[in-house]
């Protein structure tokens, strides 16, 4: 895991009523619960893959989805034979599938999600997100005594000094990149 707020994570493609969706990889789905939601037909059509945003010119408005999930976004797998796949944060809830599930499959084999709280997590273009991205570039400052990340648009008085331009995510109140949870200052 890089300090970047952005994991790739593998997804199983399900076929729900002629309609592909994305189910994060290795945890384990209970078809009886599609099939009280009101689902017919479930396949399962491909096995741990990745997934990408759709291509630009690939026109999404053609796609439709199943009724009884409707689709935050179109992806595209990777790897694999292309296809268009659905990915539903409505699925995820009638499986039970939530960000806790995700994370603790997902941190006994990388330990260093262990450092992250799971509400921080979120899923969006085929990936496990940690944190939010900063609304504006951020700076690691010294200050004397200490580092710490501030907005860039913030005016800093001496000691305080620019050591480079921050990348990371903002978890709580800290940053957290390469060099670790720096404390953010904003004024």
């Amino acid at each position: 895991m890089s300090y970047g707020r952005e994991l790739d994570i593998p997804f199983d493609v399900l076929e729900l009523d002629k309609y592909t969706y994305l189910v994060p990889h290795g945890i384990l789905i209970e078809t009886e619960l599609l099939v009280k939601a009101g689902v017919v037909k479930i396949s399962l059509v491909h096995r741990n893959v990745t997934v990408a945003p759709l291509e630009r010119d690939a026109a999404v408005a053609s796609f439709d989805s199943h009724p009884l999930f409707p689709t935050d976004e179109f992806l595209a797998t990777l790897g694999v034979k292309p296809i268009v796949t659905r990915f539903s944060s409505q699925l995820l809830q009638v499986l039970g599938i939530t960000m806790e599930t995700i994370f603790e499959f997902y941190s006994k084999s990388n330990q260093k999600l262990l450092e992250i709280d799971p509400s921080q997590l979120s899923i969006s273009k085929g990936k496990l997100c940690i944190g939010e991205s900063p609304s504006e570039q951020m700076d690691i400052v010294w200050t004397g005594s200490g580092f710490v990340v501030v907005p860039s648009s913030i005016k800093l008085v001496p000691p305080e000094e620019v050591v480079e331009e921050a990348v990371g995510s903002i978890i709580g109140s800290k940053f957290r990149c390469k060099y670790g949870m720096l404390d953010i200052i904003r004024r």
